[in-house]
Order: structure tokens, then sequence, then C-alpha cells
């Protein structure tokens, strides 16, 4: 039997944990694995190679590039909170997160193609008309890429509401997304490097190679989102409900409360939650984005190095993400994992302070370091905030809508103020720019590992706290009920106390289990 509570507080784990359920298949898991690949493809395009495609090969300057990709920012976290609501109000008989992710991808798809090529006549057009054009397809780009990631997070609780299926699949899906990395920096290798000279530094004639990886990328992330629309059947939050009314009828539990949108901001785990997803994909994004120039710039690599030094720091990322579910059983605990995760990004930021210009080789060491930090830092933000949500899929897109909200806002301004404050000369002997991307590579990356882990530190405080709360209420209804009435086997179970006492208990087993 499982007994559930009408507290509307954030520790819902295990309310569902005995109801019956058909059980997610594999194809449909496979399916949703891959629903994202276009996405991630864009992604490791757009973070990794948008800054030194603009600067180097399209020669803008640097405050263009640190424009382009606030305003991208910007409209992705505008969209995202906007498109959370639209996925959760708008109904659809396809499955309103289904049709949601269908107008991503189309978006995407048409968008990107423009974004890593060069200005369809208005090249020699002024630096605002080029702006705009460019503006307005990362807008249209931006906003199906949010679409996308907020319907595919969204049917994580909905397709399950097994904890250790939720680990799995945030693990499958991030893995996946590294992956899509690799395929990414190999495809550019090898591009460059079939361009002729490695000697010869990033500059106009590498704009083919990036045409090729645009229109290599949509074509492969459509695949992939065609499988998944396929493959995955999304139940509706009727369906999921009533299934759950039917179990109810053989089962002592109490109704449970909804949350509505301003109920969110009630709860305190809420912003906690946010703070730390945004300084974790902080500590992911800005090291994926500097890295390229990093390594051209301070450490003066040929240009190749902005493929397979990235493509180091991925493949680490892959074995985090697999290492990932192990070590949080050993832990017994998502935060003491997330705090690993962070420890290992703090060590990588050291390393990369101290880099020797030198011996290039012990970069490697660097890179692995940050990928699987970061990787370990990523899956556990996910799984805490499918925590956050747990029953309450009705709101669940609002909640992933504004988690990104709060990461591609801080994203934009964290990389629009770096290059706005990029130093604009390098001479023969000081190189300012070379020690500018020292400090950026180390103090980013540092700092919001650092700050992520106090809000999961934070998060185990008021966690305790109400714990501890609501221990000394429950011992005060058991003290009054007890001068009322005498402890018999007849008592009624309506009377609120054996309930509290039996969730409590529950959910501490729930998360054991899960951890």
């Amino acid at each position: 039997a499982v007994v559930s509570t009408q507290s509307t507080g954030d520790s819902n784990s295990g309310i569902y944990s005995g109801i019956a359920r058909s059980p997610i298949s594999v194809p449909a898991q496979f399916g949703y694995s891959v629903g994202h690949v276009l996405n991630d493809l864009c992604s490791s395009c757009w973070f990794t190679y948008l800054i030194i495609y603009l600067t180097d090969v399209q020669q803008k300057s640097k405050d263009f590039a640190g424009i382009l990709m606030l305003v991208g920012q910007v409209a992705d976290g505008l969209a995202t909170p906007l498109i959370g609501i639209g996925i959760d109000k708008i109904p659809s008989r396809y499955g309103k997160r289904k049709t949601w992710h269908a107008i991503g991808t189309l978006c995407v798809a048409v968008a990107f193609a423009f974004i890593f090529h060069k200005c369809f006549g208005c090249e020699d057009s002024s630096t605002i008309v080029q702006q705009i054009y460019y503006g307005a397809f990362i807008i249209i780009f931006q906003f199906g890429w949010a679409s996308t990631q907020i319907s595919h997070l969204s049917l994580i609780p909905v397709l399950t509401i097994c904890k250790k299926k939720i680990v799995f699949l945030n693990s499958v899906r991030s893995g996946l997304t590294f992956f899509c990395g690799i395929a990414v920096y190999v495809l550019m290798w090898f591009l460059l490097h079939s361009k002729g000279s490695d000697m010869e530094p990033l500059g106009p004639g590498d704009a083919e190679a990036f045409s090729y990886l645009s229109i290599t990328v949509i074509c492969t992330g459509g695949l992939f989102s065609l499988l998944f629309h396929i493959l995955v059947r999304e139940t509706s939050d009727e369906e999921l409900h009533s299934h759950v009314e039917e179990q109810r009828d053989m089962i002592t539990v109490a109704p449970i409360i909804q949350r509505s949108y301003k109920d969110w901001f009630k709860v305190k785990r809420f912003y906690l939650v946010g703070a730390m997803y945004m300084f974790t994909r902080i500590a992911v994004n800005v090291p994926q984005v500097y890295l390229p120039l990093y390594l051209t710039q301070s450490l003066f690599l040929k240009k190749e190095s902005i493929a397979y030094y990235p493509l180091m720091m991925l493949i680490c990322s892959v074995i985090g993400s697999f290492i990932c579910r192990s070590l949080s059983k050993v832990l017994r605990s998502k935060r003491l994992t997330y705090t690993v995760g962070a420890l290992l990004v703090v060590g990588s930021s050291f390393w990369f302070q101290y880099q020797s210009k030198t011996n290039h080789c012990t970069t490697y060491g660097a890179t692995a370091l940050i990928g699987a930090g970061s990787s370990i830092m990523l899956i556990m933000s996910l799984s805490l905030t499918a925590d956050l949500i747990s029953v309450h899929t009705e709101t669940g897109a609002f909640v992933y809508g504004s988690m990104s909200l709060l990461d591609k806002i801080s994203n934009g301004i964290v990389i629009a103020v770096i290059q706005h404050f990029h130093p604009s000369t390098c001479g023969p002997i000081h190189c300012p720019t070379a020690i500018y991307y020292r400090y950026i590579m180390s103090l980013v990356p540092g700092i919001a590992a650092v700050c992520g882990t106090i809000a999961t530190g934070l998060m185990a405080l008021d966690r305790w706290l109400k714990r501890r709360e609501e221990s000394h209420d429950n011992s005060i209804v058991e003290v009054n009920a007890g001068l009322t009435e005498p402890l018999t086997g007849s008592r009624d179970l309506q009377s609120g106390d054996i309930i509290v006492n039996a969730v409590l208990e529950s959910n501490d087993e729930s998360e054991n289990e899960s951890s």
C-alpha cells in the first residue's frame, strides 16, 4: 500500500512509488534518448564555434559576436517560460509536448543553416544590417531550440515516475549530448584538415568548412527527431491522473494537491534548484565557448586543436555520465555526487591557469577533468530538478522553463561581458589576450562550480530544517492524541498523525533506494 500526504511541500518522493504503472518500453526509451540529438548537435556548434567563427572567419568585432550571442541567449531565455506555459496550457490530440517538439525541430532546421554562412545579399552592408540579419535567424533558432528542449525535458515525469528510470533517462540523454559533441568535433577536425595546411591560422578561407558542418548537423539531427516521434507515445496528464485514481481505490491514500504556477514561487527549493542549475550551466557552457580561443590565443596551438581538445573533453564527459549513476549509489546522495563533479571542475580551473605553453600534452588532463566534472554536475542538476517536480507534471514544463530562463540569460550576460572587456591589442612581446583567456578558463567555471555546490548545501540544510519542524509538529499531535483517546488498534486513521508518520517513513525509504 501507498500512503500519500496533502502537504504541498517539496518532499514528494515515493508518492506514486507503489502504484502500478506500465513500465516504459525499450523502444520508447531509445526514442526519447535520441529526441534531443538535433538540439545537442546544434548546441555544440553554437557554444563552441559561434564566437570564433564570427571573429576569426567572418572577421567581425568582439562586440559584434558578443551582442549576437547575448541576443540568442536572451531570446531563448524569454521564450523558454512562455513555451513552458504554452506546453502546459494548450492541448493537442497528437500530444502537447510532442507538438511543441515538432514545431521546435522545424524552426531549428530552417534557421541554423543561415547562422554559419555568409550573409546572403548583405556581405558588404553595414554592421547594423548584418546584425539584424544574423539576429533574426538566431531568434528563430533559439525559439525552436527552447521549444524542443522544454518539451523533451518535461516528458520525463510523464513517461516514468520511477526515480531510477528518471536518473537513467537523464544519464542516457546527457551521454548522447556528449556523443553529439564528439561527432561535431570529429567532423570539424576532418573538415579543417582537408582544407590544407593545419599550420595556417583560422581565417576566412575556412568558411566553407563551417557551412558543411551546419548542413550535416541539420540532416543528421532531423533523422533522429523523426525516430523520436515514431517511437515515443505521450501519455496525457488526464490519462495519468485517471490511472492513478483507479489504483487509488485499492489502497489507502490521501488526495494529491496540484501545484499552480504561483505555488512554485512559494517553494524555497524552487529558487535553490534554479540557482544550482544556473551555475551548473555556466560551468558547462563558458568553457565550451572559450576553450578554442584559449587553445589558439593563449597556448598558440594550430587550428586543428579547436577540434581534438574539445573532443577529448567530450569523451571524458561521456565517461563521467556513465559513472555518475554508480557514483550516486556509492555516495547515497545526489548532492554529494554533484559536489564531486564540482571539485573536478575546480581542479581543472587551477590547471588551465598554470598550464605551460611548451608542454601542450598536459592540457589533455585539464580538459579531461572539466569534461567529467561538468558532466556529473549537469546530470545531478537535471535529476534534482525532476525530483523537485515529482508528481506535479501539470506544471512541469513551467519549472523547466524557469530553470532554462536563468540558464540562458546568465550565460548570455557572462559571455557578452567577457567579449566587451576583451583586450584590443596583442604585441609581439606582451599579449594581454593570452593572459585574458587564462583567467576566463580558470575563474569563471571554478567560481560557478563553487556557487552551485553552495546551492546544493543550502538545499540539504532547508530539507533538514523542514524535517525537524515536521518531526516537532508530529510529536505534538501524538501527545495531544494520547491525552484524548487510548492508543488502540481501532484508532481512526483519518486523524492524520499516523498517515503523516507513514509518509515520512515512506519518503525516507524511497530516497535511500533511489540514491
